[in-house]
């Protein structure tokens, strides 16, 4: 089956003063390798929570989560940094852009870890043009507007070539021209490069780009 990643009774309790909160109630998945998967649900539902517990940003109250049959959360902290690093992309529904690098420099953070060479100075220059900042790289993120900004945060994200990428909400702040050339995009890479695409969204066209589309509703994955 090519499982890449398996989550396993996930399951993500908070406290609400003296009672407890349950946001996820034992979620199972498995994404296989070259998959294009969207969760939909409403605001509020869990999943932000359920794609940072996926990407081991965040640790579950229990359940598992398994990269390749390795736990994650059985690591060490540096192995968990680097493998975020190298074989991970997250694009956040915040930015999370550096006001005082160019939007260019935001875009090679994630390379700089690994050394910044030629090649992937060369990625960065390519998927900035393509998600259509070609003109505004050299600009900071002060100058740009909130969909420019989202933009430029997808690219900082790919820059790696992730075998996995998280997507919260990543054409939530597009018009709907910039939100068809992302989706072109996702497409294009899961096609062509066989990246895993792990997509929140509220919005009907990413489900129906998705190869698979699941529902997060009281806690509990469906498939639709």
């Amino acid at each position: 089956m090519n499982e890449i990643l398996v989550a396993q009774n996930l399951k993500k309790t908070y406290m609400d003063g003296f009672s407890k909160l349950y946001v996820l109630k034992g979620i199972n998945l498995s994404v296989t390798k070259k998959d294009l998967l969207a969760i939909t649900g409403i605001s509020g539902s869990g999943k932000s929570t359920l794609l940072h517990l996926l990407g081991a940003l965040d640790v579950p109250t229990d359940g598992k989560v398994y990269l390749d049959g390795t736990d994650v959360h059985t690591m060490g902290e540096r192995e968990l940094s680097d493998v975020r690093n190298r074989r991970l992309g997250f694009i956040f529904q915040l930015y999370y852009l550096l006001p005082e690098f160019s939007i260019f420099e935001n875009v090679l953070l994630p390379a700089m870890a690994r050394g910044k060479d030629k090649e992937t100075a060369e990625r960065a220059h390519s998927l900035l043009e393509r998600v259509g900042l070609k003109e505004r790289m050299n600009h900071y993120p002060v100058e740009l507007s909130g969909g420019e900004m989202q933009r430029a945060a997808i690219a900082r994200a790919l820059v790696n070539s992730p075998e996995i990428v998280f997507a919260d909400e990543p054409t939530g702040n597009l018009d709907s021209k910039n939100s068809r050339s992302i989706l072109d995009l996702i497409i294009k890479l899961n096609d062509e490069e066989h990246q895993v695409f792990i997509i929140a969204t509220h919005e009907v066209s990413i489900g129906s780009v998705a190869r698979r589309t699941f529902c997060l509703n009281n806690g509990i994955l469906e498939p639709q």
